[in-house]
């Protein structure tokens, strides 16, 4: 079962070093953690020293709607700060998660296993996004992909009854948020549970506010969205471009387009997490009177072949020009012309830089 061992606090330098995950063009990097999408320079990170082997570390990450899983990853650290540590691991990806009042889970459906798929496990190490490229015929349609990695063989010093030094990681953020991480412990514990709601016998309290617990997993998934939308044209001062969206099987529905000048956190919504910040241009791209004409049939309905093309008119201001600002294009579908609930959310543009 899970060992009660306090966490290590650790701080990994150079970090940019190390292999870290990267998405491929056009897909969405998902995670929990508070890490940059790209970590360099100083991070500090902690070892979660008790999770056995058999046990797995699993993330509930809000996906854009149904998508196709492209790669997955999780931190596999050292308290001594140590590179090259070993161990092997398992993958595994659900679809969906419930959290029940007890703090158990319910899991979806298992879509896909590397063990599964291949027979093999994967080895990881230390300090590193350990990444595995997934088939492409992964497909989360909840709205919730569960990443799971489960420690087959830590060859590292240390054991289940004392913990050991090297252990997956979170992030060290020191804040308690319930739904979003899951430990699939052995007996007498058994069964996925929240870290964050479960009363861990024998200390009868839930791991969060407590010396063997802090922040989230360091799991996280590239992920390709069914829904998306493409640019074409001249993102200049006084310039258009044209803003191609799709979104199949959601022809003939109502569609909203946004702007904005990041995708990271993104907007978190009861109908999923929209990948474009809440800033002023998301604002104004949302509001007519706040610069008439900026979007062009920003908003209406998708054509029989779930498609609409939306016109961005580049303000035609002196200090625009070569001003190298990037902002990105995203929308959300739904069946009612009031925009809510959403049916379907996009993958953000490419950036769109205005030179």
């Amino acid at each position: 079962m899970l060992a009660f061992r306090p966490s290590f606090a650790i701080v990994l330098f150079a970090i940019a070093g190390l292999r870290a995950q990267a998405c491929n063009p056009g897909d969405l990097l998902l995670k929990n953690d508070i890490l940059p999408n790209v970590p360099t320079g100083t991070q500090t990170v902690a070892i979660v020293p008790g999770l056995c082997e058999g046990e797995a570390a699993m993330s509930v990450l809000t996906t854009p709607g149904p998508c196709t899983i492209r790669k997955v990853s999780i931190m596999f650290g050292n308290a001594g700060g140590g590179n090259g540590n070993l161990a092997a691991a398992d993958v595994e990806i659900y679809d969906g998660a419930t959290l029940n009042p007890n703090g158990r889970y319910t899991l979806g459906p298992l879509v896909w296993s590397l063990s599964g798929s291949t027979g093999n496990n994967v080895q990881i190490s230390t300090h590193a996004l350990n990444e595995v490229t997934v088939p492409g015929n992964v497909r989360i349609t909840s709205g919730k992909a569960v990443i799971g990695w489960r420690m087959e063989i830590n060859a590292g010093p240390g054991s289940c009854q004392l913990g050991y030094f090297n252990n997956f990681c979170v992030d060290y953020s020191g804040v308690c948020q319930p739904g979003k991480n899951i430990i699939d412990a052995l007996p007498p514990i058994g069964g996925p549970v929240d870290p964050i709601t479960f009363p861990f016998p024998p200390i009868n309290i839930p791991l969060c506010g407590t010396i063997y617990w802090s922040g989230n997993w360091i799991i996280r998934a590239c992920v390709t969205p069914d829904v998306t939308v493409n640019w074409t044209g001249s993102p200049t001062p006084g310039g258009a471009v044209l803003l191609n969206l799709l979104a199949p099987n959601h022809a003939n529905e109502y569609y909203v387009t946004m702007l904005s000048l990041g995708t990271s956190p993104g907007l978190t919504t009861p109908w999923g997490l929209i990948p474009l910040n809440g800033d002023f241009l998301l604002e104004c791209s949302l509001n007519p009177f706040c610069w008439p004409q900026l979007l062009v049939n920003g908003n209406g309905q998708l054509n029989v072949n779930a498609q609409a093309t939306a016109v961005v008119l580049i303000p035609n201001l002196p200090l625009l020009a070569n001003s190298g600002l990037a902002f990105h294009a995203g929308f959300v579908t739904s069946l009612s012309p009031s925009w809510t609930p959403f049916t379907a959310i996009s993958a953000p543009s490419t950036p769109i830089v205005i030179n």
